[in-house]
């Protein structure tokens, strides 16, 4: 069986199926097949924020996804898979190291947008968005079974800002944005900015607080049932991605990373099934 739910749901499984913390799964009347505590720990994601300016001209998207530009816009893309709707709308981005790490800790996603939050709508005018998210974080959230009915939604605390160091770069990452904002020939595009709220950046208490309270996932979800060596004792599967203690059981997404990759996990992911597909054929990786 060759499991591939995800980072979430993976570790749920497995616990639902008994491959979990022995003690977690009697708590739930559930046997253990095989007691491997690593699962469901070592959670790890990007967290972003972002900086809104509302330009002077309409040079945005805002807009376009109603109406008659909809239309126009779904009529291109289905005559040759191309304009606005063959965008993954961050038209842009960049890597910075704003710590002195000597290698880069923040990503910069830009958008021709203004976005918003759950709780928050995004503001109703034509803007860009620069969200920097921090690359290697220190904190480490878990997914839990809430119960044994696999109904029931994973228990998951994501562990956001648990170690202050994560909080202290997106701050730093925050600051260089709003730098980026202000400074031309971008400068000159933006008439104001909406997030964080101007002299924001001032106090640096403030700017901690918004960051806490805007922060909010990159979707690069990892680390769960993560692969070791032997002896380690968190390690959840095997270097060919069997899950320990099983037969015939591997995991290939992306909560087989024993760590954050320092960018997008989409292509890593990929790795790991085309590695998954090899090890099940029995071919050795290609050249």
């Amino acid at each position: 069986m060759i499991l591939c739910a995800g980072a979430i749901e993976t570790p749920r499984l497995l616990q639902l199926s008994g491959v979990g913390p022995g003690a977690h799964l009697a708590e739930h009347g559930i046997a253990a097949v095989s007691d491997l505590p690593g699962v469901g720990e070592n959670y790890q994601d990007h967290l972003a924020t972002s900086v809104n300016g509302e330009t002077r001209a309409p040079v945005s998207l805002y807009g376009e996804d109603r109406g008659p530009r909809a239309l126009r816009h779904l009529l291109r893309y289905l005559w040759d898979r191309g304009g606005v709707m063959s965008s993954n709308v961050v038209s842009c981005g960049g890597f910075a190291d704003v710590s002195g790490a000597g290698l880069p800790d923040i990503q910069f996603h830009v958008l021709p947008v203004l976005t918003g939050w759950v709780d928050r709508p995004a503001p109703d005018c034509h803007g860009i968005a620069i969200e920097p998210n921090f690359l290697r974080p220190k904190s480490r959230g878990s997914v839990h079974l809430r119960s044994a009915d696999f109904r029931d939604k994973a228990l998951f605390d994501v562990g956001s800002f648990r170690d202050s160091d994560d909080l202290e770069v997106l701050v730093r990452g925050l600051e260089t944005a709003i730098q980026i904002l202000g400074t031309r020939p971008l400068a000159d595009l933006v008439a104001r900015r909406h997030l964080p709220e101007p002299g924001l950046e001032r106090e640096p208490d403030a700017l901690r607080d918004f960051v806490r309270q805007t922060a909010k996932t990159v979707y690069h979800p990892v680390a769960t049932a993560r692969m070791g060596p032997d002896g380690d004792a968190m390690a959840v599967l095997t270097g060919d991605l069997k899950v320990r203690g099983t037969e015939g059981q591997r995991v290939a997404d992306a909560s087989a990373m024993p760590l954050l990759v320092s960018g997008n996990t989409n292509a890593p992911t990929m790795m790991i099934a085309e590695r998954a597909a090899r090890f099940i054929l029995g071919r050795k990786a290609a050249a």
